[in-house]
């Protein structure tokens, strides 16, 4: 049976998330919604409360979120080689990356997209491909952050595979 993370892959899974959601850019693959809808979906910058000096690190908030919704190291791998997860039904992945994200300060409690901690800590790649990957974010709340993980995720992967041609 695989084990959970711990130690050497919890590190290794938040470098590859870190070099994974590097430099990513793109057009949305899917939906065509407007920016006025897309907007409803960002955090005001204003009333965010804005994570404290140096923030929670990617490791730290593997290691919290495992506490909750621990995850197999099969599937971080699946999903940074391909872009999703082995198996998209299981709702504990899915979860884990809601929790991920919401530890980052990348997505708020009420689901809005914080887009500036995301950029802040090297997310997303460029502000463009958040806005896109916006249109992503449907079903449960464990369903929108793993659709909006999945998008950026397949962005930085399309985009690495255009520059190897390159």
């Amino acid at each position: 049976m695989e084990k959970p993370f711990n130690g050497v892959a919890t590190v290794r899974l938040a470098l590859l998330l870190a070099f994974t959601l590097g430099g990513v850019v793109g057009c949305s693959m899917l939906n065509t919604d407007s920016a006025d809808q897309r907007s409803t979906m960002l955090a005001d910058p204003a009333t965010v409360k804005q994570p404290a000096p140096g923030g929670v690190s990617p490791q730290e908030a593997i290691t919290e979120c495992n506490r909750t919704f621990i995850i197999q190291t099969d599937y971080w791998n699946e999903l940074n080689e391909t872009g999703s997860f082995p198996d998209e039904t299981d709702r504990i992945p899915l979860c884990f990356v809601r929790c991920y994200l919401q530890t980052l300060g990348i997505l708020t409690e009420d689901m809005k997209v914080n887009k500036e901690a995301g950029l802040a800590v090297g997310w997303g790649g460029s502000s463009e491909t958040i806005d896109e990957c916006l249109d992503e974010m449907t079903g449960t709340t464990c369903e929108m952050a793993y659709y909006l993980m999945r998008c950026v995720i397949t962005r930085a992967l399309v985009e690495g595979k255009s520059k190897d041609n390159k």
